[in-house]
C-alpha cells in the first residue's frame, strides 16, 4: 500500500472517529436531560407529571389484561411544623432520605413518585390490597424507626398513609383511585 493510502486512511479513520464521539455524547446528554425531565430534582424519585404518564398506563394495562394493581399515597405527618422548626434545609433532607428509604421497601417493579410537597405515591403493579397493606405498613414501620438527618441528633417522623386498589367497589374511573387512596389518608 502507498504512504499516500496511509495518510488518507488515518485521516478518515480520524474523521469518524469524531462522528463518533458527536453521536456518543449526543445520545449521553439526551438521556440526562430526559431523565432530568421526569426525576425530581430534590429526591431523585418521579415526578408528578411522569407519575401520572405511569399511572395512566397501568390503568389501561389493567383495563385491558383484567389484572389488579393498588396505589399507596403517603403524607408526612406534620411536615409544615418540621419545616418552621428546623428550617427547609433539613426538610429537604428529610425528603430526599424518605424517598430513598420509601425505594428500599419496594420491589423493583413498584413506581414512587413525588407527588406534591410532602406527599409521595406509590404504585403498585399486580398487586391485590391486602398485599399493598403489607407494604404500606412496612413504609410506615420503617419511617418511625428511622432517625433522620438534618439535625445534629437526627429527627423522628411519621407518615400516614392510604391505600386504593383497582379493580374494587367505588371506583369507576382513574381519578376514584387517587380519590379513594387520598381518603383513606385522612
Amino acid at each position: 500500500q502507498s504512504p499516500a493510502f496511509a495518510r488518507d486512511a488515518q485521516a478518515i479513520l480520524n474523521l469518524v472517529q469524531n462522528q463518533v464521539t458527536i453521536v456518543i455524547d449526543n445520545s449521553r446528554l439526551y438521556e440526562a436531560t430526559r431523565q432530568l425531565a421526569i426525576t425530581d430534582g430534590l429526591t431523585r424519585v418521579y415526578n408528578h407529571r411522569f407519575f401520572q404518564e405511569l399511572f395512566e398506563k397501568e390503568y389501561t394495562r389493567s383495563d385491558r389484561y383484567n389484572t389488579v394493581f393498588s396505589l399507596i399515597m403517603l403524607d408526612i405527618d406534620h411536615f409544615k411544623k418540621i419545616n418552621d422548626t428546623y428550617g427547609h434545609l433539613c426538610g429537604d433532607e428529610i425528603l430526599k432520605s424518605l424517598a430513598s428509604l420509601v425505594k428500599s421497601c419496594l420491589r423493583s417493579m413498584d413506581i414512587v413518585a413525588r407527588y406534591g410537597g410532602e406527599e409521595f405515591a406509590v404504585l403498585l403493579p399486580e398487586t391485590g390490597g391486602n398485599e399493598a397493606m403489607q407494604t404500606a405498613e412496612r413504609i410506615r414501620r420503617a419511617v418511625e424507626e428511622t432517625a433522620f438527618m438534618g439535625t445534629e441528633q437526627g429527627l423522628t417522623v411519621t407518615v400516614s398513609l392510604g391505600v386504593a386498589t383497582y379493580p374494587s367497589r367505588g371506583i369507576s374511573e382513574r381519578a376514584d383511585i387517587i380519590a379513594k387512596a387520598d381518603a383513606a389518608l385522612y
